[in-house]
């Protein structure tokens, strides 16, 4: 027997959260075993004279992950309906590239599909920016729903 799996790529603005919550009246998740949030925080390295800093560093990090597991299941409460009867878990991590982090999450969760948010950046606005949504739509593993912003 297969088992299907759904990540949910969640952010933290508010822009990119309202399409999961249009999106999510109308969709059936119980077709789906279990179901991941994941948020994966964008570590930056800054170099300095003789070194480097780390931002977040570990201690930061391990401080608000904790905030950030309360996020996701505040936000699960918004998305995934009462009767869903799967699993759920949550993850927060912290990566140099989030993309990547994400698509190794994708193959140790033997996922079916990721459900993404983009801005909708194109043109000379999206020009230079590397989108997240973009790097999973070219590297995911597996299924992608790219969740539009409202009015698009």
């Amino acid at each position: 027997m297969t088992s299907n799996h759904l990540v949910i790529a969640l952010p933290l603005e508010d822009d990119l959260l309202n399409p999961f919550y249009s999106w999510s009246k109308s969709f059936d998740f119980n077709q789906f075993d279990s179901i991941a949030f994941i948020h994966i925080v964008k570590k930056t390295l800054t170099p300095i004279e003789f070194s480097v800093i780390e931002s977040p560093t570990e201690a930061t990090f391990l401080q608000m992950k904790p905030t950030l597991e309360n996020f996701l299941k505040e936000e699960k409460n918004k998305i995934i309906p009462k009767n869903y009867s799967g699993e759920i878990k949550y993850i927060v991590s912290k990566h140099l590239h989030p993309d990547e982090e994400m698509i190794h999450f994708l193959k140790d969760l033997k996922t079916n599909l990721i459900v993404v948010s983009t801005r909708g950046k194109h043109g000379l606005k999206g020009l230079f920016t590397s989108s997240f949504t973009d790097r999973m739509v070219k590297f995911s593993p597996c299924h992608i729903l790219v969740l539009r912003p409202q009015g698009e």
